[in-house]
């Protein structure tokens, strides 16, 4: 029976308190630039500088999924899936 290595990308909530900005817009630019998402969710509720408290939750959705075969060096067999199962 062949094996798989699959990535699943879940949606996920992060929650930037009180960041000041001229528009809503503005917000989310500063709030993306505060956080690293690379990091955050290593400890998802912590303080970040200037007091601003972050909060990371699933989202309750799967955006997709990402397969690989075993053994497919190459990544040839490689396909990305929508959260329906449905090949991309």
């Amino acid at each position: 029976m062949p094996k798989y290595h699959v990535h699943i990308y879940p949606v996920v909530r992060v929650l930037v308190r009180d960041v000041e900005a001229e528009s809503q817009e503005e917000a989310c630019k500063k709030a993306e630039a505060m956080v690293d998402l690379d990091h955050c969710f290593y400890n998802v509720h912590s303080l970040r500088p200037g007091g601003q408290v972050l909060a990371g939750e699933y989202a309750d959705a799967v955006d997709g999924f990402l397969v690989d075969e075993d053994g497919d060096a190459e990544h040839a067999k490689s396909t990305f899936y929508d959260a329906e199962y449905h090949p991309l």
